[in-house]
């Protein structure tokens, strides 16, 4: 049985409180949003990459507490092979270089659900294009990256056994390569969608609430930069205790930005079901749920578009049609007086004014 590395330190009770409040802010935000759809009667493919980030962001940080109680992170490595054991070491170095390829698939997941959000709330052609590019990026880039986890050290054993003969790339290099990509598609998924929200139709209060709700992912950069800060300093001969901090950091993003994700979806949660269902201009109702839409989604059996009632701020109001006179002039028996005059106004509340003409002998 392997053995269990007793928890001595701020630095393992810290990884480990980081990863448990990770994984529960993420289960709790993506069940959350799951009832948001559930209120509005349909879910999109955002809402299963999220699913997938999810069960890859629960891998990461069981992964990342398993290096505490399994791997010795939080002492010297040298305090590892002294009190612990070589094969504990070992278990680390496997572990940390298993931590990258999972943060990847988690970070990947993310972005991804984040275009399909925007493909579903502003479903026109040019955002759908620049979202399939910007997603075929991303995931060249985590499949990159993956792939050069694998590739950075030859023997591939060198990775956690640092005795044998070979070489390794540069570590910190690789792993600071990925924050900053990882900064640039971020910067691109917040850009991407304020072109067409500053063209809606909306009042500025609305406008600027939209573009905030999908600005959140700002607050990602903190930890980024943060980390990207970190790096320079690392000492992979001492990752297990130099490296606490910048993991830890490494772990939060992907969680935080999945959590921010959720947030611009959760808005049926706030709103009675009645209102859900009246309202011209909702998030999180999927497909019905589109801010700017070059096309009218009109129904045959459904000819009037519908307005919020509860929205007292809202410029779309009733307003008169320009009267519209058909006149018909006709004989008829004065016994036939209930005959119908006039044309009826597809798609339009009419108002019929009748004239009755007795001729009198």
């Amino acid at each position: 049985m392997r053995q269990t590395v007793p928890i001595e330190n701020g630095a393992q009770v810290g990884i480990i409180v980081v990863s448990t409040i990770s994984i529960f802010i993420v289960a709790v935000s993506v069940g959350l949003r799951l009832v948001a759809k559930q209120i509005s009667k349909k879910m999109d493919y955002s809402d299963y990459c999220i699913l997938v980030a999810l069960l890859w962001n629960t891998a990461l940080h069981t992964c990342c507490m398993l290096l505490v109680t399994r791997g010795g992170f939080g002492f010297h490595t040298q305090d590892i092979f002294v009190r612990f054991g070589p094969d504990v070491a070992t278990f680390f170095f496997k572990g940390i270089m298993s931590f990258a390829l999972l943060w990847n698939a988690t970070v990947c997941f993310s972005k991804l659900s984040i275009l399909l959000m925007y493909t579903a709330l502003i479903p026109i052609p040019f955002m759908v294009h620049w979202a399939r590019g910007i997603g075929l990026v991303i995931i060249l880039w985590n499949v990159g990256n993956i792939i050069a986890g694998f590739l950075i050290c030859r023997p591939f054993a060198k990775n956690w056994d640092f005795a044998i003969p070979g070489t390794c790339g540069s570590q910190p290099d690789y792993y600071f390569a990925m924050g900053v990509i990882n900064i640039i598609t971020d910067i691109i998924l917040i850009i991407l969608p304020m072109p067409y929200l500053y063209q809606l139709q909306l009042p500025l209060k609305k406008k600027l609430l939209a573009m905030a709700m999908l600005s959140v992912g700002i607050m990602t950069w903190v930890i980024t930069i943060y980390r990207q800060t970190l790096l320079p300093g690392l000492d992979f001969t001492d990752m297990t205790y130099t490296g606490v901090l910048a993991t830890m950091l490494s772990g939060l993003e992907p969680s935080v930005a999945i959590a921010l994700a959720c947030l611009p979806l959760l808005r049926p949660l706030c709103v009675s079901r009645k209102a859900h269902q009246h309202s011209g201009y909702d998030y999180g109702s999927g497909g019905d749920s589109e801010l700017y839409s070059g096309k009218d989604r009109k129904s045959s059996s459904r000819p009037f578009t519908e307005l919020n009632d509860n929205d007292d701020s809202s410029e779309v109001q009733l307003t008169p049609m320009k009267p519209v006179q058909n006149v018909q002039v006709s004989t008829s028996p004065e016994n036939n007086s209930d005959r119908s005059v006039g044309l009826p106004v597809a798609q339009a509340i009419t108002v019929e004014r009748r004239w009755e003409v007795q001729r009198s002998h």
